[in-house]
Formats: C-alpha cells, structure tokens, sequence
C-alpha cells in the first residue's frame, strides 16, 4: 500500500477536542462549509466537551442537507473510482485504506475521551465512525484523483488538525 495514496497518519486525531479555536480552525472550517455550498457567514460554534459533543449528535434537530450533500458527493467519486480502477481495484484499495487506520483511529478517539475522563464506549465509536468515514472520503478523493478544494479534503482537514465537525443544527456548524 503506498501510504502517500492514503496519507492519512499525519493526522492528530482528536486531539484538540474542547481547545479553544485556533485561526487555522476556523480556515479550515470556512473552507469545509465553502465545499460545501454553505453560507460562509453560516456561524461556527465551539464545542467543549464530550458530553456537549455527545448532546450535538444526539440531537435530532440536525440538518440532514449537508449528510445528503456528502453522501451524493461519495457515490459520485465511488462512480468515478469504479470507471477508472475497476470495481474490484477500487474495493480493495479502499479496504487498505480503511484498515490501515481503523485502530489508529479508534485508540485516538479511547485516548482523548479518557484524558476527558469519559468512558462512552458508544461516544468513542461515533467519533471513531466520524473520523472514518472522513478517512475514507479522503482516499476517494485520491483515488478519483479531486483537487486540494474537494469538500471531502476539506472536511478530512479538520479532522488532521484535532477536531471533530460534529454536524450543522439550526444553520450552525459545531466543531469540538
């Protein structure tokens, strides 16, 4: 597995969960919701702990827009792996991938939490799942050979900076 195709060992899972926003936070959250279609005036609110973090997912007030987008954005770029690798090519590189860092992952979502003092298996998993899901969006973009700009680059940044984009709820984004 060529781990530049993947790149995705840099990234500091987690780990600036409930910090204060940085300039680059921010950047990279503006970036994320442009690649979107947002509103770029569309307000970005800190999240400070795992249980505010918990409380944000759970709540069933979430815009599901920007889900669809993401959703419709990755069976997009599986179609375009798919013409370009083959079916079987594009499977199997997306499984290294996702195996490659499923354990990283997930142990830096039990690291963070604990150092929290939560031991939310379930809270642990959801972040873990996030993360995931924006690895592998990540190697779709890759793979389909997308630009720097992609929304799936873009929301993968986030993650590679510390943080977890929790969801958008009353046209706001929240960012632990």
């Amino acid at each position: 597995m060529n781990p530049q195709l993947y790149g995705l060992s840099s990234a500091a899972w987690f780990s600036a969960c409930g910090l204060p926003f940085e300039p680059s936070d921010i950047a990279d959250a503006r970036a994320y919701l442009d690649a979107l279609g947002l509103p770029a005036r569309m307000p970005v609110e800190p999240v400070a702990s795992w249980e505010h973090a918990e409380r944000i997912i759970r709540n069933p007030a979430w815009d599901v827009s920007w889900w669809e987008r993401e959703e419709a954005e990755r069976r997009a770029l599986m179609r375009r792996c798919v013409e370009k690798l083959g079916e079987a090519a594009a499977l199997e590189s997306l499984s290294l991938a996702a195996g490659a860092e499923h354990e990283a992952i997930h142990g830096a979502a039990a690291v963070a939490a604990a150092r929290a003092g939560v031991a939310d298996e379930a809270l642990v998993r959801a972040a873990a799942g996030a993360a995931s899901m924006a690895a592998n969006g990540l190697s779709l973009t890759r793979l389909a050979e997308t630009g720097p700009e992609h929304l799936f680059v873009r929301k993968y940044a986030l993650f590679e900076g510390g943080r977890w984009p929790l969801g958008i709820i009353a046209g706001v984004l929240h960012l632990f």
